[in-house]
């Protein structure tokens, strides 16, 4: 399997496991990373079109994105929105349909994944002081966004792109726990990173949509990660795979 992921620390954090989550499920795995940090779509676009030289590393580097395209026949290309502009729809376009456009020539064999990122925790001033919208308006918004885009993908077999649910994983994680803020998933930070346990559920998801690897029979546990969690990890993990399946 052969990955080639178009983002930023969300990208970074939802693959931190991911190696070895296939590791053990004995799925081979090749994670090319076009990450920057805090990049949004737009950003990616500029760099792609002008051949700026930033990426290659987990974050940056010194290859061009069409460089990273033709370096592997890769699999699968991921894409997101920068977290800060996920929820706004204006900040998606044109620049996701030019992206688009720009992997079907340059990695002809790749199919196009959208990863859904996540809100912040309820308790981010970013939330509360600047967007003045709740985690739940957050979500639903970039829910809404990234099922649009999605669709607009025109993947070789003329399906739409597959999600990954991560943002969907960790909503439901919250229900389940009864996690008002969103604190068993994310960091306190500014732009509410996934913390040990978001990031395995990241990898699972990742796993089990593009792998086909059954999550379920992990045993992997990552340090950090309380051990009485991951039945209801992976229960979310499943429920927001299957609710995604019917888009």
């Amino acid at each position: 399997m052969k990955i080639l992921t178009i983002g930023n620390s969300f990208a970074v954090n939802s693959c931190h496991y991911l190696p070895e989550i296939c590791a053990e499920g004995k799925i081979p795995l090749t994670l090319g990373r076009a990450n920057i940090g805090g990049c949004p779509l737009a950003s990616h676009w500029g760099n792609a079109s002008n051949d700026v030289r930033r990426y290659g590393e987990i974050y940056d580097g010194d290859k061009t994105l069409r460089e990273m395209l033709e370096s592997e026949d890769w699999d699968y290309v991921t894409m997101q929105q920068a977290s800060h502009d996920s929820w706004r729809i204006g900040t998606y376009h044109p620049y996701f349909e030019n992206l688009r456009d720009f992997v079907h020539k340059y990695a002809p064999t790749a199919d196009i994944v959208i990863h859904e990122t996540w809100a912040y925790r309820a308790d981010n001033e970013r939330l509360t002081k600047d967007y003045m919208i709740s985690q739940s308006q957050m979500f639903e918004l970039l829910k809404e966004n990234y099922l649009e885009i999605a669709g607009m993908a025109e993947n070789r077999d003329g399906k739409p792109a597959m999600i990954l649910p991560v943002g969907e994983a960790f909503r439901i994680t919250q229900e389940l726990t009864g996690d008002k803020t969103g604190g068993l998933t994310r960091n306190p930070d500014g732009p509410s990173h996934a913390n040990p346990l978001g990031e395995f559920i990241g990898g699972l998801i990742w796993y089990a949509v593009l792998g086909g690897g059954d999550y379920r029979s992990i045993s992997f546990v990552p340090d950090g990660v309380d051990a009485k969690y991951v039945p209801l990890a992976k229960e979310a993990v499943g429920s927001a795979i299957s609710m995604y399946k019917a888009f």
